[in-house]
């Protein structure tokens, strides 16, 4: 497989507060980034993934990208949820952050969950 830098964008709404599905809505979408970012680190050893959380005041880079799994998993299950969604600007500090990565080879990918 190539290498690849990936975000994993999380949305840490107030709206995934909902309890319309089982598991919670924050907690399926904490077991799809664990899935997409596990995925992503087991392909190739060299990829890395970063962790972004899209609400609040402005979004926020929780994790650049690094191959560190602890870190990664620390993160996802540390997003608190707050304030309203910010899809544009999310995806352009996502853009920033993948400009700004380590091995400039590989391929980059925004996954917005």
């Amino acid at each position: 497989m190539p290498l690849e830098t990936t975000m994993l964008c999380i949305d840490n709404s107030e709206h995934m507060r909902n309890g319309d599905y089982s598991p919670s809505r924050m907690e399926s979408m904490q077991d799809a980034a664990n899935l997409v970012s596990n995925a992503k680190m087991q392909s190739n050893p060299e990829n890395t993934v970063g962790i972004m959380a899209l609400a609040g005041r402005n979004p926020e880079l929780l994790v650049s990208p690094t191959d560190d799994m602890g870190k990664i998993m620390n993160s996802i299950h540390d997003v608190r949820l707050f304030g309203a969604l910010s899809f544009a600007d999310g995806v352009q500090v996502a853009y920033l952050a993948l400009k700004h990565r380590r091995n400039k080879m590989g391929g980059q990918r925004i996954v917005l969950l």
